[in-house]
């Protein structure tokens, strides 16, 4: 069909032919590109690519206005105020005038709210997969998705390269499905549970290599973002890093400096479920509901502070114990693993399934007592009386004493240095007393081996 006979057979919106120049354009776009193009404030334009939402990267939104543009021309013969209305928009200014307004019509705009909407989508290369009823379907741009991940759903796929890889660098079974559960949350769309997960080990165990090829295998869905985000810092969150959780699933944060401290109250927040407002550069702040899975990957654990229950409510240490010998070591394995991404996107959903079917997270042995261990190790009041000082019903100590080996102390440690007040407190969270005396306030059972009192 010619042009102009394919023009003129379009039905276009009556409301919108009552306008002139930039806004009859405007409102043909819309009636043209309604489910191939979408605008949404805070993000700018998207398109359809037949998979997803992506951002519009070539430029489809101003190609859909031209094309739109020479439709009309072609429409125009003898309609002067027609090809009056298209001469008004060709021109760059009358473009972006188009597109402006187009931004502003009901059937190209969108909120952010309104993307990623349905946590229990995950949309997988050979379709989306609905969470709730396990069954795989067409791709379809009513749903709203912006991501896509490079492995397909596939219940058959071969799993023997990725299940040899992680019984070779997890070889506890419950700690191995544990992890899978984990990466579980990475797959669902909403958070269930309020978790900070951290993959530890020393080099050559496979845990760089095991989060690398989820994270291939995830796609879109999976981000990594600067450690330092979640590192104590003096600047305040919110900026254009903090919009690669927007949409994400699995938030990979990977190796930090060692003795930096863990930015407790961010990790909170981030796991938390609770609204998160970030904006890209140059574009409006966007508010939205947070989908994502942290996990933190690292060779050397973060500085806890060791009193915050809510903290340690969240932190589950998985060890990577396992060091893989040298002659054993595999350089070619990340690029073997990419071409399982299939096999290793199904461990990941069926980590899910996993989670569901339990009815919860199910730590093993392995991870409470790694968990265990950090914390005492992050409490640094009760690692100065367990290491400096006599503990029991005959011991006491003056409080100026004993602060001042405290203070000595954590110098030396690297520990935060409380104050008098802080460190008080932190004596009586542990359970201990004070009791005024003639040589002044006392700790009762806790003595210095220097002590004189």
């Amino acid at each position: 069909m010619e042009a102009q006979e394919y023009a003129s057979s379009i039905e276009w919106n009556h409301e919108g032919e009552q306008h002139r120049g930039q806004i009859r354009m405007a409102y043909r776009v819309a009636e043209l590109y309604r489910g191939e193009l979408k605008f949404v404030l805070g993000l700018g334009w998207l398109v359809w690519d037949g998979q997803r939402w992506a951002l519009d990267e070539k430029d489809a939104a101003i190609n859909a206005v031209i094309a739109t543009l020479r439709l009309s021309l072609a429409e125009s013969f003898g309609d002067d105020k027609l090809r009056r209305d298209v001469a008004k928009c060709e021109s760059a200014h009358g473009i972006e005038g188009v597109l402006k307004i187009a931004s502003a019509l009901p059937a190209l705009r969108a909120g952010v709210h309104e993307l990623d909407a349905d946590p229990y989508l995950l949309n997988c290369a050979n379709g989306t997969l609905d969470l709730r009823t396990r069954q795989l379907r067409a791709h379809d741009p009513a749903d709203n998705i912006t991501r896509v991940c490079r492995g397909a759903y596939d219940p058959e796929a071969d799993q023997t390269a990725w299940a040899t890889f992680l019984g070779t660098s997890l070889p506890d079974d419950d700690e191995r499905d544990y992890l899978q559960r984990v990466i579980g949350q990475g797959v669902f769309g909403g958070v269930r549970e309020h978790l900070f997960p951290v993959l530890t080990g020393d080099g050559a165990n496979g845990k760089g290599t095991a989060y690398g090829a989820i994270k291939f295998a995830l796609g879109d869905y999976a981000t990594v973002i600067d450690p330092e985000l979640l590192m104590v810092k003096q600047r305040g969150a919110g900026g254009p890093e903090m919009m690669q959780l927007l949409g994400a699933r699995l938030v990979i944060g990977s190796e930090t400096e060692e003795g930096k401290w863990l930015d407790s109250s961010l990790m909170k927040r981030l796991t938390g479920g609770d609204e998160l407002t970030a904006r890209h550069l140059y574009q409006a702040p966007v508010t939205w509901r947070p989908s994502h899975q942290i996990i933190y990957v690292t060779n050397h654990l973060p500085k806890v502070k060791g009193n915050d229950p809510a903290v340690w409510r969240r932190i589950r240490v998985v060890p990577f114990d396992v060091v893989i010998p040298e002659g054993q070591r595999d350089p070619k394995l990340p690029e073997r693993l990419e071409l399982a991404a299939d096999a290793i996107l199904t461990w990941s959903v069926q980590g899910w399934f996993d989670y569901e079917d339990r009815g919860g997270m199910f730590e093993p042995e392995t991870v409470r007592n790694a968990t265990d261990s950090y914390q005492t190790d992050s409490d640094a009041v009760k690692r100065f009386l367990s290491t400096h000082c006599h503990i029991g019903p005959s011991f006491k100590c003056r409080s100026a004493e004993l602060f001042e080996a405290w203070e000595k102390w954590a110098r030396d440690d690297g520990a935060d240095p409380l104050n008098k007040n802080s460190f008080a407190k932190e004596l009586e969270r542990l359970g201990y007393v004070s009791k005024r005396s003639s040589a002044g306030m006392v700790w009762q059972q806790i003595g210095l081996p220097a002590s004189e009192f």
